[in-house]
């Protein structure tokens, strides 16, 4: 059963007077759970009937085309997802401070915002129902949180009393043509040395090997990755997507991440960080893992995070080996896909002669500002762009211990550009991914309250888009 919040758009109004409390229930007689099912029922080829109840229990019927779907579900109250009943031993989020916003202390474990927004979960709370409706809907690909195989080790991360197997459960989705991107959080101790060799061995047996005719990622320039650039008269359209590759289904991909630990841990798990060691290590077992993997299923499979390769200070794998970026939004790549798309699009500006024009300060995480340092700054530089100061902030809010910029709270952003010299006035970057989507920091500041008093301009960047975004500002 449905929501509906507010009226249908004209001229669809017409055909239901709307009221608060009216729910959608059933499409074309059959019950309805949320929008999924909505789309997935909708025919293709004629009109269809939406049933519509009232709060006192009325009901009517409302026949629409199916071009018409999408209005009508802007009208739909938003999806609230299932929680999290694991306790692992590693969740961030019990690591928050106390005060924060109520909706950062939500943990959720709902398939459908795996497959709508990529979210990771652990198929704990999935039910032979959800079961069911993933491999009758093809919601594919699914994000499952696996962290390990091995069915006592995985039980005691997750804080779990059923012991699951959760390798067959991936493999009945993989049989129903499921595709599935996996991930482990590795944390020294646990899931580490031949317990993540048993991992990675029981995830790429259900590995698919690509078809002849099937590309991963298609290099489009010698660095591995970008996009066609058209002559100055044809249109331009935006770049689309890198998509998976078609086929059956199974595990796609295995990223490996390292735990994060905040200073808020206090009656928590004891658990070691990845150092710069640990991260060593792990290159190099992964390195081997991915030769393997690419003589049998023709890819990679299997990704580190960026962390490991900045903190251990070794340098990236070869672009194209992240074939089709599966798990960029999980650091996967994501360095080194900036990297060559900001040098391709930054020598693109100037040989058209319009280069950016003013140097830059780069307000970020510690991470983050070694990545600036090490890997985008050189390749800015050759290409003639103007200079960019790096700073890297603390976290106070966290602690030290914790350095991606998308964990930066607005108090600390605040202390260090007060912290910059108040002259000559500069332009001042922060990343997107400090704010939310309502443009607040996780403790709740906006952009005006982070900058309040600082005599700088203070800007908030791009990534995909930063060389414009740099350029427009002339």
């Amino acid at each position: 059963m449905i929501a509906l919040i507010r009226p249908f758009p004209a001229p669809l109004d017409r055909l239901h007077d709307w009221r608060p409390g009216d729910h959608v229930t059933h499409l074309d007689g059959r019950p309805v759970e949320d929008i999924l099912d909505l789309y997935y029922y909708t025919p293709e080829d004629r009109r269809l009937a939406l049933t519509i109840r009232r709060g006192d229990g009325a009901e009517a019927n409302v026949r629409l085309d199916p071009a018409d779907i999408d209005a009508v579900t802007a009208c739909f109250a938003p999806l609230e997802f299932k929680t999290c009943a694991c306790d692992c031993v590693f969740c961030f989020i019990d690591q928050n401070p106390a005060g924060m916003r109520d909706q950062v202390y939500v943990k959720d474990e709902d398939y459908r915002f795996s497959f709508l927004y990529g979210n990771y979960i652990t198929l704990t709370s999935l039910g032979k129902r959800g079961l069911q409706r993933i491999k009758e809907q093809r919601m594919s690909p699914l994000y499952v949180s696996v962290h390990a195989t091995d069915i006592d080790v995985r039980t005691r991360m997750l804080g779990i009393k059923r012991r699951m197997d959760v390798v067959a459960m991936l493999r009945d989705l993989a049989e129903a043509g499921i595709e599935i991107h996996t991930q482990v959080v590795l944390c020294p101790g646990w899931n580490d040395g031949a317990i993540l060799e048993q991992t990675f061995r029981e995830l790429l047996e259900l590995g698919t090997p690509l078809e002849e005719d099937d590309a991963p990622f298609r290099a489009v320039t010698d660095r591995g990755f970008g996009y066609d650039r058209l002559d100055d008269d044809e249109e331009q359209d935006e770049p689309a997507p890198v998509a998976a590759p078609a086929g059956p289904g199974g595990v796609r991909s295995l990223a490996i991440v390292p735990v994060g630990l905040s200073a808020h841990r206090k009656g928590l798990t004891r658990l070691d960080p990845v150092t710069p060691e640990v991260a060593a290590l792990a290159i190099d077992q992964v390195a081997g893992w991915q030769e393997e993997a690419r003589a049998r299923l023709g890819y990679s499979f299997v990704y580190l995070s960026d962390e490991f390769y900045l903190m251990a200070g070794r340098p990236f794998p070869p672009t194209v080996t992240y074939d089709g970026f599966w798990q960029v939004d999980n650091a996967i790549g994501l360095t080194p896909r900036l990297r060559d798309t900001w040098a391709e699009e930054l020598g693109w500006a100037v040989a058209d002669g319009g280069p950016p024009r003013s140097a830059l300060t780069v307000l970020t995480g510690e991470l983050a500002a070694r990545a600036w340092r090490r890997e985008f700054t050189p390749v800015l530089e050759a290409s003639g762009a103007p200079p960019v100061e790096v700073v890297g902030v603390a976290n106070g809010f966290y602690g030290h211990t914790v350095t991606v910029a998308g964990l930066l709270a607005g108090a600390d952003l605040r202390r260090a550009l007060l912290e910059l010299p108040p002259g000559p006035r500069r332009r001042v970057v922060l990343s997107p991914r400090v704010f939310n989507a309502d443009d607040l920091t996780l403790d709740g500041m906006t952009l005006e309250e982070v900058t309040a008093g600082s005599p700088h301009e203070v800007l908030v960047g791009e990534e995909d888009g930063f060389v414009d975004f740099w350029v427009r500002l002339g």
